[in-house]
């Protein structure tokens, strides 16, 4: 029906086609698992990039209509994951596995694990149907769509760079993204752009915008 038609529209940037069959809308409380030292809550996402190349990727949604079916929400998850491990686009055998799927009071959480970056930014634009000017993670170098402007500090706020400096940093990392994410990096992070802030423990929160780019280097 059209209630539900919107619904899936309005979620469907963040969870895809995982969610897709069963329009699940976002919520904003607590109770959820942990990505790295991340605890996210309902409404949550995490990204958690690890010094080997591994990326852990973690959503919670509200789970509380009637007509949401658990069962049928895993096998949805199982199937895309195992659709993208036999497929050619895959980097490894089991590219991406599921470490964790649970539904409790109400909310579902999933935590994917990505055996490199290459697997977790090819799924995040052909699964998650976001646009390649709207994502990037890898070398400022090999970095073409995404644009990169703004103001950047370092976590600390004693040192400043300009764009320019930052895309002068040709062999430096830098991840990319639209929308609100807890991120953690095994590696130090560099810069951040202004519309992010880090805690005591170097967790980075990304802009909560749906128009603007955040920007983390490392």
């Amino acid at each position: 029906n059209i209630r539900r038609n919107e619904q899936m529209k309005h979620i469907n940037k963040k969870l895809a086609a995982l969610f897709l069959v069963l329009v699940v809308a976002v919520g904003a409380t607590a109770c959820g698992s942990t990505i790295g030292d991340m605890d996210i809550a309902k409404g949550e996402s995490a990204v958690y990039i690890q010094e080997d190349g591994k990326v852990s990727y973690g959503v919670a949604e509200k789970f509380d209509k009637d007509y949401y079916d658990e069962s049928k929400l895993e096998d949805t998850i199982n199937k895309e994951v195992a659709d993208y491990n036999d497929g050619k686009k895959a980097s490894v055998k089991n590219a991406i596995t599921v470490d964790t799927f649970k539904v409790k009071s109400d909310v579902a959480t999933l935590v994917l694990e990505f055996a490199t970056t290459y697997d977790f930014s090819t799924y995040i634009k052909e699964y998650n149907k976001v646009e390649s000017n709207e994502f990037f993670m890898g070398k400022i170098a090999d970095n073409s769509d995404c644009k990169i402007k703004g103001d950047f500090t370092s976590p600390d706020k004693k040192k400043d760079a300009t764009t320019k400096e930052i895309k002068a940093m040709e062999d430096a990392n830098i991840l990319i993204i639209k929308g609100k994410y807890k991120v953690q990096l095994d590696e130090d992070v560099k810069y951040i752009s202004s519309n992010c802030s880090v805690d005591d423990d170097g967790i980075v929160t990304t802009d909560d915008s749906d128009e603007n780019l955040s920007y983390i280097v490392y």
